[in-house]
C-alpha cells in the first residue's frame, strides 16, 4: 500500500513544479511575441502568477548584459530587498535550469532560469524564485495522511513533514523514490509511517476502527488532492491562455503597424522610381536627337572610330530609354487601378503575339494556340504579361531551325492555368529563383539577347496583383515553359 501512496505523492510534487515552469514559459513567450511592454502591464502579468502560486517569491527579467530589470516581488516588501550578484543570472541562464537548494533567513528555495530568444537574438533571461518549504507544504497538504515525508535535493534535506516511527520492525513499511523535475533535476522522496499510523494498523482489536478510519482518510485524501490539482491546473491554463491572448493582440497590432509602414515605404519607392524614370527620359531623348544630327550632318567628317563611338552612344541611349520605359510600366503595374472584367484570352493571345512578333526580323515562327479558358482581370495589364512572355520566347529561340511558341490553358482547382512554352535555349533550373527579379539574368551578358531585365519582373508584379502565381521550368538547350494563373471568367467557372 505504501508504494502506491508514495508514487502518488511523487507525481504530485513533480506535476506541481512542472506547472510552475510552464506558467513561467508562457510569461516568457509573451515577451518574445510582444517585446518589452510597459512595466505596469508586466507587473500585472506577474501578480496574476503570484496570485495562483503564492510561494513564488519574485520574477525578474535579466538583460543580455546581466542586469536584473523589472523585478516584481511576491512576499518581499520591495524588489530592492532581493539579493543580487552581478552577472549571476546571465551565467546560470545560458540554458533552462533549476538552481538550488538555496538557504536564507526566510527558508530554503530554488530558482528557475529561462533564456528568452527571438530567432538568433538573445533578449535576456527570465529569473524566478520559489519558497520550497511553503510550496511543498501546500502541495502535500492532502497527500499521504498518516505518513511522515522527507524530501532531499542531493544530500541536502529540503522538506520534512511529521516524525517517522523509530521501530526497526517497521522498516518494511517505508518507500523511497525519485521525483523527476524539469531540466534534468531529481529530488528524492521518502515515506515512512508515523507512530500513530503504525499503532492504528498493527495493534489488535482495540484500534481496528482507527485503522479503518485512517485508510478511509487516505483514500478520501487522495481524491481531494486529485480534485485540488485539477483546479490548480485549470487556473494555470486559464492564466496562460489570458497571457497568450494578450500577447496575440499585441502581435496583431505590431503586424498591422508593420504592414502599414511597408505599404508606405513601397508607395514612396514606387513614386520615386516613377519620378526618376520620367525625369530621365528628357536628357536621354536629347542624346538621341543629337546623335541623329551628328549622323545626318557630320557623318562625312567622322572617321571609323568616330562613327563607332557615335553608334555606341546611340545604342546606349536607346537601351537607357527602353529601361526607363520598362521601369515606368513596372511602376504603373504596381499602383494603377485595376479594371476587372471577363475577357477572351484566346483573342488577347493572338493580338499579343502579333505585337511581339512585329519587332522580329525573322518572322518565320510557328505559333501554336490551343483552346484557352476565359479569365477575369485587367485586360490591358494581362496583355503586357503575354507580350513580355512571347517576346522572351522569341528572343531565346532565335537561331533555331524551326522556331515554335506554344500557348495552352486549362481550368484547375477553380483557377485558370496558362502556359507559354518555346523550343529555345532554355535555362539552368538552379537559377529559376532569379528569373522574376528586377534586372536579374540567368545567361551571361555575352550569351543573352538584348533586354532590360524588367520584363519578367513586370509579369510577376501583374500576375500577383491579380491574386495569381507565376513559375518557370526550363532545361539548357531544350526550351522553357512559363506558367501563370488567373481567376476564371464565369463561362470558365465549374
Amino acid at each position: 500500500m505504501v508504494s502506491g501512496v508514495a508514487a502518488q505523492s511523487r507525481r504530485t510534487v513533480s506535476d506541481a513544479v512542472a506547472d510552475r515552469v510552464v506558467a513561467l514559459r508562457n510569461l516568457a513567450g509573451v515577451w518574445v511575441v510582444a517585446g518589452e511592454r510597459p512595466f505596469e502591464e508586466w507587473r500585472a502579468s506577474v501578480d496574476l502568477l503570484i496570485e495562483h502560486f503564492p510561494n513564488l517569491e519574485y520574477v525578474a527579467w535579466v538583460s543580455a548584459d546581466g542586469r536584473r530589470q523589472r523585478v516584481t516581488a511576491g512576499k518581499f516588501e520591495s524588489p530592492a530587498s532581493i539579493a543580487i550578484e552581478p552577472n549571476e543570472a546571465r551565467v546560470l541562464g545560458a540554458d533552462p535550469s533549476l538552481v538550488g537548494p538555496e538557504r536564507d533567513e526566510d527558508g530554503v528555495g530554488f530558482r528557475v532560469f529561462l533564456p528568452v530568444q527571438r530567432g538568433d537574438l538573445g533578449l535576456g533571461v527570465l529569473e524566478a524564485r520559489f519558497d520550497i518549504d511553503g510550496m511543498l507544504a501546500d502541495v502535500l497538504a492532502d497527500s499521504a495522511p498518516g505518513y511522515a515525508i522527507e524530501i532531499r535535493w542531493g544530500d541536502t534535506g529540503i522538506f520534512r513533514r511529521g516524525e517517522p516511527s523509530r521501530d526497526a520492525g517497521h522498516s518494511w513499511w517505508r518507500a523511497e523514490g525519485p521525483v523527476p523535475l524539469p531540466f534534468g533535476v531529481t529530488w528524492t522522496m521518502t515515506h515512512a509511517p508515523t507512530p500513530e499510523l503504525a499503532a492504528a494498523w498493527l495493534l489488535p482489536d482495540p484500534h481496528y476502527l482507527l485503522g479503518i478510519g485512517i485508510a478511509l482518510a487516505i483514500a478520501f485524501g487522495l481524491l481531494a488532492h486529485q480534485l485540488r490539482m485539477s483546479v490548480l491546473q485549470s487556473r494555470s491554463l486559464a492564466t496562460g491562455n489570458r497571457s497568450l491572448e494578450a500577447g496575440a493582440g499585441e502581435l496583431r497590432k505590431l503586424t498591422e503597424a508593420l504592414e502599414t509602414r511597408v505599404a508606405e515605404r513601397t508607395a514612396e519607392l514606387e513614386a520615386f522610381t516613377h519620378s526618376i524614370s520620367h525625369d530621365l527620359r528628357s536628357p536621354l531623348g536629347a542624346i538621341l536627337n543629337f546623335t541623329a544630327i551628328l549622323e545626318s550632318e557630320y557623318r562625312d567628317r567622322l572617321d571609323a572610330d568616330g562613327l563607332d563611338a557615335l553608334d555606341r552612344i546611340h545604342s546606349s541611349a536607346v537601351r537607357g530609354r527602353d529601361l526607363l520605359d520598362g521601369l515606368l510600366r513596372l511602376s504603373r503595374a504596381g499602383h494603377s487601378t485595376l479594371v476587372i472584367a471577363e475577357f477572351d484570352m484566346a483573342a488577347l493571345a493572338r493580338e499579343s503575339f502579333a505585337h511581339a512578333r512585329a519587332s522580329e526580323l525573322d518572322a518565320d515562327v510557328e505559333f501554336m494556340l490551343e483552346p484557352l479558358p476565359n479569365a477575369r482581370g485587367d485586360r490591358s495589364l494581362i496583355g503586357e504579361v503575354l507580350v513580355n512572355l512571347f517576346d522572351n520566347a522569341l528572343k531565346y529561340s532565335r537561331g533555331r531551325e524551326k522556331r515554335r511558341v506554344t500557348m495552352r490553358g486549362s481550368l484547375q482547382a477553380g483557377q485558370c492555368v496558362y502556359e507559354v512554352s518555346d523550343n529555345g535555349r532554355g535555362f539552368d533550373m538552379k537559377y529559376a529563383d532569379k528569373l522574376f527579379g528586377l534586372f536579374e539574368r540567368v545567361h551571361s551578358s555575352r550569351d543573352a539577347p538584348e533586354g532590360t531585365g524588367v520584363g519578367l519582373a513586370l509579369v510577376a508584379r501583374i500576375v500577383q496583383r491579380h491574386g495569381g502565381r507565376v513559375s518557370a521550368e526550363g532545361k539548357v538547350d531544350d526550351g522553357a515553359r512559363f506558367t501563370f494563373t488567373l481567376p476564371p471568367g464565369r463561362a470558365a467557372s465549374p
